[in-house]
């Protein structure tokens, strides 16, 4: 895989999703970290953050049409789209799969650091998104149900490991001329033996808190 580390975390979570000002220090991700499939992904979420265009509305359309080949970078992105162009409710609901799934994923990275991207995409697509949703109590919880059913039913066709390139495990590795020996072989997800679990933990954890945050409400 031909990509560097500057696309896959400046790009991803600096350039694009904040559109901030930075230094860019390119290096190769290595070893295992350059084997992480995220070219898909990442074309389409440049695409739907540039400005309106036809090749942004077919994108558009295939990222509605097969949702479970993206990670949730482009299901955020897609629901800013939507939600800049007034189709709010389903801006919700694809928030709200973005949010579940990225949670699930931090819960399979192996790399502390690297969960702190959630946060940093939350903090970019959340604030409009959640204030809209918070207005009207029981059209969110509507959204929240059918949002946990499609997780739940629904597998997951993209690479889980895109959020190991936000952490400083792959940019300590890249740094590191023996980088490319030593990380090779390193495991960045739980086994795989455990997702299962830890899906089913995410899920009701996320739906527990919601009916929480709804009783504290009432």
């Amino acid at each position: 895989m031909s990509q560097n580390l500057i696309l896959t975390t400046l790009v991803l979570f600096s350039n694009i999703l904040f559109a901030q000002q930075v230094t860019n220090h390119e290096v190769k991700p290595i070893g295992i970290y350059a084997e992480i499939d995220i070219q898909k992904s990442n074309n389409a979420l440049k695409t739907l953050l540039t400005e309106e265009s036809n090749e942004r509305s077919k994108v558009l359309d295939e990222v509605i049409k097969n949702p479970n080949d993206y990670n949730p970078t482009v299901l955020y992105a897609l629901s800013d789209v939507l939600f800049n162009t007034e189709k709010k409710d389903l801006a919700c609901f694809w928030f709200y799969v973005a949010q579940l799934r990225a949670r699930y994923d931090a819960n399979l990275c192996m790399d502390e650091s690297a969960k702190s991207g959630v946060s940093l995409l939350n903090e970019r697509f959340g604030p409009n998104i959640n204030k809209y949703a918070f207005t009207d109590i029981k059209k969110l919880e509507e959204t929240i149900n059918k949002v946990v059913e499609f997780v739940r039913t629904n597998e997951e066709n993209y690479d889980h490991r895109w959020l190991n390139l936000h952490g400083m495990d792959a940019m300590i590795a890249s740094l590191d001329e023996e980088g490319e020996k030593k990380e090779k072989q390193k495991e960045l997800s739980q086994p795989k033996k455990r997702w299962k679990k830890i899906k089913e933990k995410t899920i009701k954890d996320y739906f527990e808190g919601f009916q929480e945050y709804l009783k504290s409400k009432k």
